[in-house]
């Protein structure tokens, strides 16, 4: 498959930044493409990746390799997919998609960012969830966050185990903003400061967060929060990449291969 017109159009238009250069290697010709597509000051991308999560990189990234290797329609395969970068970028740029990742939070976050609500649908649905005051989980996490809030976490964890396979693609959204904003390092998480939830410290550790940053867990609205997530989500969204994604997630495959 021939994808140099391809390229030509999408890789290297004017302002893209990408440069193409012939390099002579003994007696041989070869392309080199140069580009910055890791920097603080690389152009926005699509608010839907702004998932907190460790060791991840900009949309642009991977971007830049499919519009090069591949056409629309083409299957993007991600065999360590992390929160999801690559395929959300793949699927927003009219490509079919496969994603693979030992760790099943992979799955929790990427999924439903390939079916995606509206913010109409997600504040219905939260308005709808009964979140109980006084209940606490099976473990001590006083440290991490406020009664009030633990209790409000362990109802929509009670909450979404009980619709089980019934879940839809609104309960699955949520359950991923929710997992996302479980620990981090601002108030717009349900925890007092910490780390990510793919990289959580045990009881201890955060026992001498708090001591070394004197902070006692405060009260987070978990409505609010993931409502607050949602909204920077899907904040500059159109309606022709709401049309790519729900394309690509009607088509995508989740592996759990090591």
């Amino acid at each position: 498959m021939d994808l140099k017109p391809y390229l030509k159009e999408h890789v290297l238009e004017a302002g893209s930044g990408v440069v193409e250069e012939e390099v002579t290697l003994g007696k041989s010709s070869v392309t080199r493409y140069l580009g910055e597509f890791w920097t603080s000051k690389q152009r926005q991308g699509c608010s839907l990746h702004e998932i907190s999560y460790r060791a991840c990189f900009k949309g642009q990234l991977p971007g830049f390799f499919i519009d090069m290797l591949s056409k629309p329609g083409d299957v993007v395969y991600d065999p360590f997919s992390g929160r999801g970068t690559t395929i959300v970028e793949a699927a927003l740029r009219d490509r079919k998609v496969v994603s693979n990742d030992v760790n099943p939070l992979s799955r929790v976050l990427a999924e439903p960012r390939l079916k995606v609500p509206t913010l109409e649908e997600v504040e219905s649905r939260l308005q709808e969830i009964h979140l109980e005051k006084g209940g606490s989980a099976d473990i001590d996490l006083s440290m991490f966050y406020h009664e009030d809030t633990e209790s409000e976490i362990v109802s929509l964890r009670k909450y979404l185990i009980a619709k089980g396979k019934a879940a839809d693609d609104v309960d699955l959204w949520i359950r991923m903003v929710a997992t996302n904003r479980l620990t981090g390092h601002s108030s717009g998480f349900f925890s007092v400061y910490t780390l990510p939830p793919n990289q959580a410290v045990s009881q201890i550790s955060q026992k001498k967060i708090n001591i070394k940053r004197d902070q006692t867990p405060e009260y987070r609205d978990t409505r609010k929060l993931i409502l607050k997530k949602s909204k920077s989500l899907l904040r500059n969204l159109t309606l022709d990449q709401r049309a790519s994604l729900n394309a690509a997630g009607a088509s995508l495959m989740f592996l759990l291969h090591p």
